[in-house]
């Protein structure tokens, strides 16, 4: 018999999102900015494509192995010494804004910010992701005091601070808040909240929210961020993930040709995104699709096709054999699928698809601004397939009676 192994197991929630990052080379951490760190990897001052590869490989081994820092720095140094960046060197700035600057990349200050900021916010990520999946039966978010010796007083003022998994105040006080910042939230029950509450020692209600203006000195932008919380890090990296997926990879799938287009959407489709998405309260449009033979058409003015995921949500709860992984039979039953005429009008295309022994509906809207998106979407049966050819045979007879 294989003997049993003991061992801590990093979640596949948090490796994921690391593992997804691309690489950004910077010279500033203003260069990445915001939201933009859910999906680019980057680490200031590492403008040399092998070293910053060095470094998220290095940090991913760290988080899939749950390894702390000093275990990663140990396994680290030797790798930057056998690359030429161990001590200090000289770095350009590749836009030319700034003055070179001397960089140590292995001192040990460097190296902790570079390791905890990562690993911090991959986890938060992942936490984010649980909590996504867990809030019908654990609605609530508990802020709890920091784990440091040194805790700011600004995020003292957030502990005991009790609101629903989806309450805007998550989008930007989802610790970690800040360079070093350990604080942490607890999820808990309806029956815990009312406990809690009852005491009149937590805070049911978002606190105001103060921000104050900040310049980023590569760009010139003007932001405004919370008071407490550190320039950049008034995000929520998993809800950031969810937000950047569905926005910059939307705009990417635009400008690129049809076949990469169809290879990242089915990737996407594939992921645990579609799952994300539906449990977010705000409106995000997710791309299922290319539109192919429809792009014409329907004169769409994009070639992409999106499903909402209130839509998705809806689908879900209401139809038995939908769940989000079915979303990946849309491109097929959009490039192959029967179109039925059910009279809608030109802004909508009724398919029905046979895939795998099951019958499957898709209705596809065209919006005012001219864009698709899925209006319908379940599993039928060869009953109602039959119910639609007989209706559309009627509506057919009745335009050339018309005609």
């Amino acid at each position: 018999m294989k003997p049993a192994t003991r061992g801590f197991q990093t979640p596949p929630e948090i490796t994921r999102y690391f593992e997804q990052k691309s690489l950004k080379p910077a010279f500033s951490w203003q260069d990445v900015w915001g939201q933009e760190h859910a999906y680019a990897f980057t680490v200031a001052k590492a403008v040399d494509l092998e070293l910053l590869t060095l470094f998220k490989t290095s940090i991913q081994r760290a988080i899939d192995k749950g390894e702390g820092f000093e275990s990663w720095r140990e396994k680290l140094i030797p790798e930057l010494q056998a690359l030429g960046w161990y001590g200090k060197r000289k770095v350009d700035d590749p836009t030319g804004k700034w003055k070179s600057k001397i960089v140590d990349f292995s001192r040990p200050a460097r190296l902790e910010n570079i390791f905890w900021s990562n690993v911090r916010t991959a986890r938060a990520a992942g936490q984010w992701e649980r909590i996504q999946r867990t809030k019908s039966g654990l609605p609530y978010l508990l802020y709890v005091r920091t784990a440091s010796t040194n805790p700011r007083e600004q995020h003292l003022a957030f502990v005991g601070i009790m609101l629903l998994v989806d309450d805007p105040f998550w989008s930007t006080h989802f610790p970690p808040n800040g360079w070093g910042c350990k604080c942490s939230v607890r999820q808990i029950t309806r029956f815990e909240y009312e406990r809690l509450a009852a005491t009149g020692d937590y805070l049911l209600e978002p606190p105001t929210i103060e921000t104050r203006p900040f310049i980023n000195r590569r760009t010139g932008e003007v932001t405004y961020v919370p008071v407490g919380i550190d320039p950049g890090w008034g995000t929520n990296p998993g809800l950031s993930r969810a937000k950047t997926l569905v926005d910059n990879v939307a705009a990417r799938l635009e400008a690129a040709g049809e076949d990469a287009a169809r290879k990242r959407i089915a990737e996407i489709v594939n992921s645990p995104a579609p799952k994300l998405l539906m449990g977010i309260g705000e409106p995000l449009a997710l791309p299922v699709a290319t539109a192919g033979r429809f792009l014409e058409d329907m004169r769409a003015k994009s070639r992409l096709i999106v499903a909402f995921n209130a839509t998705m949500s809806r689908k879900v709860k209401k139809h038995e054999h939908v769940d989000p992984d079915s979303f990946r039979l849309v491109q097929q039953i959009v490039d192959g699928g029967e179109i039925i005429d059910e009279d809608r009008g030109e802004d909508f295309r009724t398919l029905v698809a046979e895939i795998e022994g099951a019958w499957w509906k898709l209705v596809l809207k065209r919006s005012a601004q001219r864009f698709l998106r899925v209006q319908t979407f379940l599993r039928t049966n060869s009953h109602e397939i039959g119910r639609l050819r007989r209706k559309q045979e009627r509506i057919g007879k009745t335009k050339a009676g018309e005609a």
